[in-house]
This record gives structure tokens, C-alpha cells and sequence, in this order.
């Protein structure tokens, strides 16, 4: 297989880098470890209540509709990168291609499949293009072949649990990273309880149990009124190696705040913050209409623990240096964007370098990393918005349709 560009993550910034070249003229093949596309903002939620919030999160089924739309790329589902070779400034990609258990383009999305499956989440809905997505871990077909349900069930033929993995070259003339992010593990601060308080939670959950529609307010006495969101936490903490802000959780809680007394009536959100960042043009209204609306409250909890009432319990400081307790039913931790460590083989086959905070790419350049050819976009290269992510891999296809067509060549060494 011949192509101009792989890309290497199928998230919102590996689909419009592959859109921006094709309205340019160029082909790309978008190798995505996922067998579905999306990455990350597949499972956000839209937070508009009684308007848009502008959280971006509908921006990526308009990417995947253009596409589709367009014959100058190609996707690669399930496949990750095995092998890099370069040769005359060109590039041999090898993947591993694990086959799709549910094709895409068979998939109607009837939901019989979800009605005969006897395990949890072995079966779930992508909220994309391809529909539904099976889980090999939790499939009992895969443990030990007892099970076909869900393949019998299929009328249209869209389930395929006999296909077997298969190498895959592609000869391109560069490689684009726009492998993603991971999301700061909230085990790494203990102190906030995550995994041992029952009733704390990462904001990236509760925004996927939003995408779900499973969000669970609860009635009578045990329904929701009380919620804390706890800002910075895997961010701007030089202890753990992560001395920056990830630009985007002010944004997110407040917007997922927002959202939580706009649908959920006698919820009340608070959030525990050191400064909010700006994320919107119009930061400052649009702020404003938050502080009316939720209570700001400017500390760190030191403490997450067990309440007498069994609810998380938050120790902070108040304004006077006081220590205060107080107790919430839901605790919703902001997790930081972080540097994803098992990417780090994949910058060894390409000979990239990581920036000063573990990310890909060159300090205090945008596109371009040590290795000739191979260029950044998205998150992988530090911290952005959905806004800014897309915008960033609109600068990066530019620059590779440049060096493409011959006039950057050598200038990225």
C-alpha cells in the first residue's frame, strides 16, 4: 500500500490532519489502535444546556462525516506500528492489524447484538461511525469459545469473531504523530482517595457517563445535591514531574458543572481551584455567568476521607487559614493531560525526541520534531483544547503538504 502520509492516531487531530491533506491534494492512511475512530472525544458529552457551551465535543462527527466523504484517505483500525524503515527520505510503516469484529459499514445498529450478549460491557456502543464495539477481554468467545449469541443474533452479517491478525506495509513519504494523551492516573495522589472513597470519581468518567446517559441522580433521600470538582490534580505539580498547567480542566469542570445544574435540578456543583485559565474567547462573560451560578471555592483539598455520614469528606483551608470539613455526595477529580509512556517504543522506531515535559515534538516549535519527515499534531506534542487541537493540525498538515511537495525538505533536520 501506497500513500503520501500515515498518520498514527485516529483521534479529532489525526482525522483533520488527513482532511486538511486531502482538500490539499494528498493522500494519508489514519492508523488508529482503537476499532473505532474518535480517541478521546468519543466519550465526551456534549455540555450545551439551555445554549452551547462551545466544549467542541460535536466537532468530531462533523471530521469523521468529511472523511468519509473524501477518496484520498484510508483508515486502519485495530492496527498498531511494528516496524519503521526509511529509505531515499521515504518511510515503511509495518503494522500489526487486528481483524474488526464488527464491520462498520454492516453494523445498523439495531442493538440485538446488546439484547442476547449474557457479559457486561463484553458489547458497547462507540457513539461513532462504526457503531457497536466488542471487547475480547470480557468476550466469552475469546476465553474459551462458549459463546456466538451476539454472532447469530446479527441479521446483517456485521459480526465477525473467526478473523485472524495480519501484517500490513504502507510506503509513505511521512509520518504524522497524533497519537493523543493519557489522562493523568489519580492513583498517583493518593491522598484524594480515588479507587479507596467510594463517590470519587474523574471528571473523564463522569463525562462518559453523561455520553451514556447513565448518570444516576438518584430520588428521595439519596438523591444528588452536593458536588465537588477538585481542579489541578496531576497538573501544575513539579513533584510529579507534571511543572505545567493541561490548559483544558477549568474549562471542562466548569462546562461539566454547568451541566449537572442544568439537567439535574437541586444539584449544587463547587469547585476547589488555584486560578482558573482562560478557554474561550469570551472568557471573561462567560465566566462571569459561572460564578453566578456555581460556588468558587479558591483552595486544594489536602484530604479526601471517609465522612461520619459515609460520604467523601474534604479538608481544606478557608479563607482565614481555617481548617475546614466538609462532606459531598459526588467528588469529581480534574485530571491532568499527561505524556503517554507507552508511546515511548513508537518514538524509538521514528527516532523523535520527547520535549522538556515528556511530550513529543521540539521545544518551542509547533510541527516539527528531530526527525526528518515526521511531524506532530494534536495533544501528543503538550496540553490543548479540542479547539486547539484542531487548529494545531490544520498548521500540521500545511507544513507537511510543504515539505510533500519538496520545499521543506531538510528544513526539519
Amino acid at each position: 500500500m501506497m500513500t503520501d502520509a500515515v498518520i498514527i492516531g485516529g483521534g479529532i487531530a489525526g482525522t483533520r490532519c488527513a482532511i486538511e491533506l486531502s482538500r490539499l491534494g494528498f493522500r494519508s492512511v489514519v492508523v488508529e489502535k482503537n476499532p473505532y475512530p474518535g480517541g478521546h472525544v468519543a466519550l465526551y458529552c456534549c455540555k450545551a444546556t439551555d445554549q452551547c457551551q462551545r466544549c467542541g465535543a460535536c466537532l468530531l462527527e462533523d471530521q469523521l462525516e468529511s472523511s468519509d466523504a473524501s477518496n484520498r484517505i484510508g483508515w486502519s483500525l485495530r492496527s498498531t506500528v511494528t516496524e519503521v524503515e526509511r529509505s531515499n527520505g521515504s518511510f515503511s510503516v509495518t503494522l500489526n492489524r487486528q481483524p474488526l469484529r464488527i464491520y462498520p459499514d454492516k453494523c445498523n445498529q439495531c442493538g440485538k447484538c446488546l439484547e442476547v450478549c449474557p457479559v457486561p460491557d463484553a458489547l458497547s456502543n462507540t457513539f461513532v461511525k462504526n457503531g457497536m464495539s466488542l471487547d475480547e477481554d470480557n468476550c466469552l468467545f475469546f476465553k474459551d469459545g462458549s459463546c456466538r449469541a451476539c454472532e447469530k443474533a446479527c441479521s446483517a452479517g456485521a459480526v465477525n469473531l473467526d478473523g485472524e491478525a495480519e501484517e500490513v506495509k504502507i510506503e509513505a513519504g511521512t509520518v504524522i504523530l497524533a497519537c493523543g494523551f493519557k489522562a493523568f492516573d489519580p492513583h498517583e495522589k493518593p491522598r484524594f482517595g480515588y479507587g479507596r472513597i467510594h463517590g470519587v470519581i474523574t471528571a473523564l468518567e463522569l463525562d462518559s457517563i453523561l455520553r451514556r446517559d447513565n448518570f444516576d441522580a438518584g430520588e428521595g433521600e439519596t438523591k444528588l445535591k452536593s458536588v465537588a470538582f477538585i481542579q489541578c490534580v496531576g497538573s501544575r505539580d513539579a513533584k510529579i514531574g507534571r511543572n505545567y498547567c493541561s490548559q483544558v480542566c477549568c474549562g471542562y469542570a466548569l462546562r461539566l458543572a454547568e451541566l449537572l445544574r442544568h439537567r439535574f435540578h437541586g444539584i449544587q456543583p463547587t469547585i476547589f481551584y488555584m486560578d482558573i485559565q482562560s478557554f474561550d474567547r469570551d472568557f471573561e462573560a462567560r465566566f462571569q455567568a459561572f460564578r453566578r451560578n456555581l460556588r468558587l471555592v479558591r483552595a486544594i483539598p489536602g484530604e479526601i476521607r471517609h465522612g461520619a455520614d459515609g460520604r467523601p469528606e474534604l479538608v481544606y483551608l478557608g479563607s482565614n487559614e481555617e481548617r475546614i470539613a466538609e462532606s459531598f455526595d459526588l467528588v469529581v477529580l480534574s485530571v491532568g493531560i499527561s505524556p503517554d509512556p507507552e508511546l515511548l517504543p513508537l518514538a524509538e522506531l521514528l527516532g523523535v525526541q520527547i520535549n522538556q515535559d515528556g511530550f513529543f515534538g521540539r521545544d518551542g516549535n509547533e510541527v516539527l520534531t528531530d526527525a526528518t519527515g515526521v511531524f506532530v499534531a494534536g495533544a501528543v506534542h503538550g496540553p490543548k483544547s479540542i479547539e486547539d487541537t484542531v487548529s494545531h493540525s490544520i498548521r500540521t498538515a500545511g507544513t507537511v503538504a510543504s515539505y510533500l511537495k519538496g520545499s521543506c525538505r531538510g528544513e526539519n533536520r
